[in-house]
């Protein structure tokens, strides 16, 4: 199994990311402990609101647990072992948490998130080291339930494991990925064939450019390559083997302040993109365009119907609690004058009272008692009126949630069908490359030829410049002599 976690922010990214109901398959919120909203961008919310009170700019701390397939999966009570142990040796025993299960491409695996804030003390929970810890629940983890780890997760290998970090796939790449369909491996072959079959730089640039790799100058003033679909990638990081002052020396004929700005590449290779993947697109990959939206419409119509009824119960509730605060209220100032008004004395005795001043001091008292009880009703009105809006502006903020859910979901599916239009544009642009004529196509023979040539006009460019300069002021002199 694979367990990675990290320090964060956002948790409204967060909780949209973790609902995304697009990405997978199946989405089950199993616990949310430690808040008083049952929702997760209610209780992100709060625990971004405790954050507050300290200097912490990452207050939650995430957690995925992906178990191996070849393993099978894990029951319930695994996992929430696995989480205990993670608590405790982490130090979030007893914190606020959630946790999420997906089901994505048929294989299900965990999400948890804690608080790290220390409502007692008020500070952040200090975690150091959490990955290495992270490693050791795994390897312990797995020990006693028998199941295998990955390569990488059976032995500490210390500073060793930066190496293959850098190997790795970061999150911006993966992304990259998604939207292009075209893998880092790919892509970092493809680069480093064209580098290593030419030896200038204008072969170079040309076996690029006959990959779908534009050159260009980066934000930072560092080369880099913008793919057929419009990414940005560095180019001394996509040839094996080669440090930035082999490309710098290689490009010496393509400075970068000759070079275009990366924008304005990207720009256009995104409008050259989508300009092929309109033209190209089939009418059964329309209908399948179609079909996957009106799913998507179909599955947010019916989750926003439900909140939308949950609105309606709510306002009909606030209605009768409000109705029904009035009447006990009416009825008990009715029962209040009633008793009153077979209290005051008639005949002789009112008579007396009177005369004597009593029946004044007694209307005063009541009308200080009708005072207060007013002012007592007023104020339960006003706290029960208090407590409905603030169960109103709890559902405002749910539709505010459920609208960022939805269009996370929308630009999960559009990205889905870029990324098979642009497979589909990969594809054919392979077939076309493979298609061409041998002596068009960049062979490493053309690429030694070219390094002959280019060695050559290194050795004679500096010679043939100072040539040119006597011959220039030779011919300056000579004219200022006849005039």
């Amino acid at each position: 199994m694979i367990a990675k976690g990290n320090q964060r922010s956002g948790g409204q990214q967060l909780a949209t990311h973790l609902l995304n109901a697009h990405d997978n398959e199946r989405v089950e919120v199993a616990e949310i402990s430690g808040t008083i909203a049952q929702d997760l961008h209610g209780a992100f919310k709060e625990w971004r609101a405790t954050s507050d009170g300290t200097n912490c700019k990452k207050h939650i701390y995430s957690l995925s647990i992906n178990p191996n397939p070849a393993d099978g999966t894990l029951t319930r009570e695994q996992y929430f072992e696995f989480i205990a142990r993670t608590e405790a040796k982490q130090g979030l025993t007893g914190q606020p948490r959630a946790v999420v299960f997906h089901i994505k491409d048929g294989r299900e695996h965990c999400h948890v998130a804690w608080s790290r804030i220390d409502l007692e003390h008020m500070k952040a929970i200090h975690m150091a080291h959490d990955r290495q810890k992270i490693r050791a629940v795994v390897q312990e983890f797995a020990r006693d339930h028998g199941l295998t780890l990955p390569k990488g997760m059976t032995n500490n290998r210390g500073l060793g494991r930066f190496n293959d970090h850098a190997k790795g796939v970061s999150l911006a790449e993966k992304q990259q990925e998604e939207r292009t369909g075209l893998t880092k491996e790919e892509r970092r072959k493809e680069i480093t064939e064209s580098w290593q079959h030419t030896d200038t730089g204008k072969a170079f640039v040309r076996a690029l450019e006959s990959k779908g790799y534009a050159l260009a100058k980066g934000e930072r003033r560092a080369y880099v390559v913008i793919d057929r679909f419009g990414e940005i990638h560095a180019l001394a990081r996509q040839i094996e083997g080669v440090k930035a002052k082999d490309v710098k020396a290689r490009l010496a004929d393509f400075p970068l302040e000759k070079l275009p700005e990366a924008a304005k590449v990207q720009e256009q290779a995104r409008k050259r993109a989508q300009t092929k993947t309109d033209t190209q697109l089939s009418a059964r990959f329309k209908e399948h365009a179609a079909s996957k939206w009106g799913l998507l419409k179909q599955k947010q119509h019916t989750r926003r119907e439900a909140l939308n009824n949950k609105r309606k119960a709510i306002v009909e509730r606030h209605q009768q609690e409000r109705k029904t605060l009035l009447e006990a209220q009416k009825q008990e100032n009715i029962a209040r004058a009633e008793k009153r008004e077979q209290a005051t004395a008639k005949g002789l005795k009112g008579f007396l009272g009177k005369v004597t001043g009593i029946s004044a001091l007694l209307r005063r008292k009541h009308k200080q008692q009708d005072q207060a009880k007013t002012k007592k009703q007023a104020q339960a009105f006003k706290t029960l009126k208090a407590r409905q809006n603030r169960q109103v502006q709890d559902m405002n903020r749910r539709f505010r949630a459920l609208g960022s859910l939805e269009r996370r979901e929308s630009r999960s599916l559009k990205t889905a069908l870029q990324r098979r239009q642009y497979k589909h544009l990969n594809q054919k642009f392979r077939q076309a490359v493979s298609s061409r004529e041998p002596e068009k196509q960049i062979r490493p023979s053309q690429g030694l030829t070219q390094q002959k040539y280019g060695k050559l006009h290194r050795l004679l460019r500096k010679p043939l410049i100072l040539l040119q300069n006597y011959l220039i002021a030779r011919s300056r002199f000579s004219n200022k002599k006849k005039s």
